[in-house]
């Protein structure tokens, strides 16, 4: 067995490599090694765990060490960014004759003779200046006084800050700003149209492009083997872990097929139509991801999911809206109908009162509302009070599937709950719903926590993982125009379904469906 898990590592250890190596390695300036062994550590513990011990890991520990390591990814790949690489064509100063300077653009109404003008800084050490000082009066040509006063030109490393008031619509003044901006310097900058934090005003930053690479056809292709072979990674210890659960840990390989296979095919359908979602929604905005790449763990459930990250900026809330809402709700339409159809399958058993979130042969749903609602309406009669469910491995599977969709809907940084957060209310405001609900969960992780006499810690362990995510979110390009008021209510749906599964069921409606 052991040269089997040293395989499965040594190849999960190389794939890992291959696709930093793709992704992220123009992204920041930490060697690529450091990120490699962050990311590696899990499985090697899990390894190392095993080999000594012949113990997988208990879950609360995995979680802990997967989520530290996460977080440190993250925090490392953030911290220091490359900086952007211009090609010599963009990076040339921008040659006009004097008369194009008093040009009037189209849509643009001469800005009045006494808007303040204050004299760029000079640059100090080795700070590069996105623009030079001559070209500052052609970028103040492009701010009509009607769409967007512009009072003052601040200089950032690698960016400029164009501050003032906003005349118009939001739309209307990022769509003409854009328009102007990119007929005098093309496409020699990402505009992003923010809210101020401090000041809660917006304002336009001007930062320059990175350099574009083409990707050419071996390297695509090359992408799609990786793919290709971390599914294969991923199949094999999902369909061991379904072995496992259907109590068949060893067999003939016939045998483990039929017993693992439709937990494996359903938690990866699940996960991976989610994560999809995700990425032809980003394809639909133009936005650059990788491809979804499945993630195989040594420890159960065997996966998490898919990765697809994002690798340019995403245009505006709109687009922020729909990555997280589309991919949640593609994981929740097929998760629920498929937990219905498992708990069909399923039996009831004898309840037990040390019952824990993954207690899958006594599972007591009792934790959340819409668990036992999903429950109740399966298993009519057969499922009363003090009776727990021994859960088919589909309904394991899905059910699994429909805590991870739970834990990506939690409005944190990075995950589908924060994107639809973000896009709804804007980055602040989204923010301090952020630190709201990890203080809510905590608090309904220790009701949990006590309510069983201190001895499931569960929900508690997994309120404290969640809490280390950073809360606030990166914003679009244009972060200031909000969303239709149709999606608005998409995304209150969408949190109500995410209350519903956190919150226990409430004691006069167990009494009324006698659970």
């Amino acid at each position: 067995m052991w040269l089997s898990l040293l395989f499965i590592l040594i190849l999960s250890g190389i794939l890992t490599y291959i696709i930093l190596r793709q992704t992220v390695s123009q992204m920041t300036a930490v060697p690529l090694w450091i990120l490699w062994a962050i990311l590696m550590t899990p499985p090697l513990v899990t390894g190392a765990t095993v080999t000594w011990s012949k113990q997988i890991p208990p879950l609360p520990i995995a979680i802990t060490i997967c989520s530290i390591c996460w977080l440190l990814y993250w925090r490392l790949l953030s911290w220091r960014r490359s900086k952007p690489r211009l090609s010599s064509e963009k990076a040339a100063s921008i040659e006009m004759p004097a008369a194009d300077l008093n040009r009037t653009l189209p849509e643009i109404t001469p800005l009045p003779p006494d808007v303040p003008v204050s004299p760029p800084p000079e640059p100090t050490g080795d700070v590069a200046r996105p623009i030079e000082a001559e070209e500052e009066a052609i970028l103040r040509t492009c701010f009509a006084w009607n769409v967007f006063f512009l009072e003052k030109i601040e200089y950032r490393p690698q960016a400029v800050l164009c501050r003032g008031k906003l005349r118009t619509d939001a739309d209307n003044a990022y769509q003409t700003i854009v328009h102007n901006i990119e007929e005098l310097f093309g496409e020699r900058f990402f505009i992003l149209f923010q809210y101020s934090l401090s000041t809660g005003k917006p304002f336009f930053a001007l930062v320059p492009r990175p350099q574009q690479t083409q990707i050419t056809r071996s390297r695509r292709w090359l992408d799609y083997a990786v793919m290709g072979m971390l599914f294969l990674l991923t199949l094999l210890p999902t369909t061991y872990f379904g072995a496992a659960l259907a109590r068949l840990p060893q067999g003939d390989i016939g045998d483990i097929l039929v017993a693992g296979l439709p937990y494996a095919l359903s938690i990866i359908f699940v996960l991976g139509l989610r994560d999809f979602g995700r990425y032809f929604v980003a394809k639909f905005y133009k936005i650059d991801t990788t491809l979804p790449y499945f993630i195989p763990l040594p420890f159960f459930p065997g996966t998490y999911g898919c990765l697809v990250q994002i690798q340019s900026p995403i245009p505006n809330r709109k687009a922020v809206f729909d990555l997280g809402f589309v991919a949640s709700t593609l994981g929740l339409v097929v998760s629920i109908p498929l937990l219905v159809w498992g708990l069909v399958q399923s039996e009831t058993v004898p309840l037990d009162l040390k019952s824990s979130l993954f207690s899958f042969h006594t599972f007591d749903p009792r934790f959340s509302l819409l668990m036992t609602l999903l429950c109740k309406l399966a298993l009519g009669s057969q499922f009363v009070a003090q009776r727990a469910i021994d859960l088919d491995n589909v309904a394991i599977a899905a059910y699994i599937s429909l805590l991870i969709i739970t834990i990506n809907l939690m409005p944190l940084r990075r995950l589908d709950g924060g994107y639809i957060v973000h896009a709804m209310f804007g980055q602040k405001p989204s923010a301090i719903i952020s630190q709201l609900s990890k203080i809510v969960l905590t608090l309904l992780g220790f009701i949990r926590y006590r309510a069983s006499d201190f001895t499931n810690p569960d929900l508690l362990f997994l309120a404290i993982a969640i809490a280390l995510i950073p809360a606030i979110d990166e914003p679009a390009l244009n972060d200031v125009s909000e969303i239709n008021s149709w999606r608005d209510a998409l995304g209150v749906v969408i949190l109500a379904i995410l209350v519903s599964i956190l919150i226990p069921v409430p004691t006069v409606l167990m009494q009324l469906l006698n659970v």
